[in-house]
C-alpha cells in the first residue's frame, strides 16, 4: 500500500472516467490522479463477464505495481458488476472503491419510488441489470435510461444537447422523480441533467458518492496529502490512438 503522498488510481473503460477523478480532487485538491482508460477493450458491455474480469484484475494488478497508488477507484459500471469483488480480493491491502450502489441512494431521496438510472448505451448488460435491481433495496420500481450516443458524445468531449434533455423530460412525464446517474459517462453530464430535471427531481451522482467515500476513507487512515501543491492528473489510455483522439477535444 503506497504512502499519503502516492496517487489515487482510477481505472474505467474510457474518459468517462475523467468525471470521477474530478470529483476527486473536487473534495480533496491536493491529491495527485491516474487515470487508466482501457479503450482498447470498452465497452464492457458487449464482453463477456469472465473476459472484464480477467481483463480489470490483471490491469489493477499491473497499475498498482507501477504506481503503488494509495487507493484504487474502479469507476465502471459494468466494471464494478463483474469485476470489484475479485479486484478487491486480488489488491489487499490497497482498498478499492467502486461506484456501485446508486439505486438505493437515490430511491432514499424519492417520495414516489420512481427511479431513473441513467447511463450510456454499452455501458451496462441489461439482462444482468435486470437480475440485480430485483435484488437490490429500491430496486423494484427502476426505469433504466440507457441514453444513445451519450458514451462516444462523452469520450470526444462533445455537449450532449438537445437530447439529454428530452431524455430527462420523458422521464418526468413518467412520474420518475429521482435519477441516479449509474456511470461515469452519465456523472460526466451531472450539470446539464441537473438543469434539465429542476428541483423537483433528485439526481444522485455515483462519480460523486464514489468521491466521497475516497475522502472518507483517505481520512480516516490519516492518509491525505500534506503537500501544498494542487494535485497532478495522469491520463493514461489502453489504445493510444482513441486516447489521443479523445484527448485532443480536452
Amino acid at each position: 500500500m503506497g504512502s499519503s503522498d502516492s496517487p489515487i488510481v482510477v481505472i474505467a473503460s474510457g474518459f468517462g472516467g475523467v468525471a470521477v477523478c474530478d470529483a476527486i480532487v473536487r473534495l480533496l485538491p491536493k491529491e495527485d490522479t491516474v487515470l487508466l482508460a482501457d479503450h482498447a477493450y470498452a465497452p464492457y458491455a458487449r464482453r463477456r463477464p469472465a473476459v472484464v474480469t480477467d481483463r480489470l484484475t490483471r490491469l489493477a494488478g499491473d497499475i498498482v505495481a507501477e504506481r503503488r497508488p494509495k487507493l484504487v477507484v474502479l469507476a465502471s459500471a459494468q466494471g464494478c458488476a463483474d469485476a470489484l469483488e475479485p479486484i478487491r480480493a486480488q489488491l489487499v491491502p490497497v482498498p478499492v472503491i467502486g461506484i456501485d450502489g446508486i439505486v438505493p441512494q437515490a430511491a432514499a431521496r424519492s417520495a414516489s419510488g420512481r427511479i431513473a438510472l441513467m447511463t450510456g448505451t454499452g455501458c451496462l448488460r441489461g439482462g444482468q441489470l435486470a437480475r440485480a435491481l430485483k435484488r437490490e433495496r429500491g430496486g423494484g420500481r427502476v426505469t433504466w435510461s440507457a441514453v444513445p450516443g451519450l458514451r462516444e458524445l462523452v469520450e470526444y468531449g462533445r455537449d450532449p444537447g438537445p437530447a439529454l434533455a428530452a431524455e430527462v423530460a420523458t422521464l418526468q412525464a413518467a412520474g420518475v422523480d429521482a435519477i441516479a446517474l449509474g456511470c461515469p459517462h452519465a456523472s460526466a453530464v451531472a450539470a446539464q441533467v441537473k438543469l434539465a430535471a429542476g428541483e423537483q427531481v433528485a439526481v444522485v451522482d455515483s462519480g460523486a458518492l464514489a468521491a466521497e467515500r475516497v475522502r472518507r476513507l483517505l481520512m480516516r487512515g490519516g492518509l491525505t496529502t500534506p503537500r501544498r501543491r494542487p494535485g497532478r492528473r495522469e491520463l493514461i489510455s489502453t489504445d493510444p490512438a482513441a486516447g489521443q483522439a479523445g484527448l485532443a477535444t480536452r
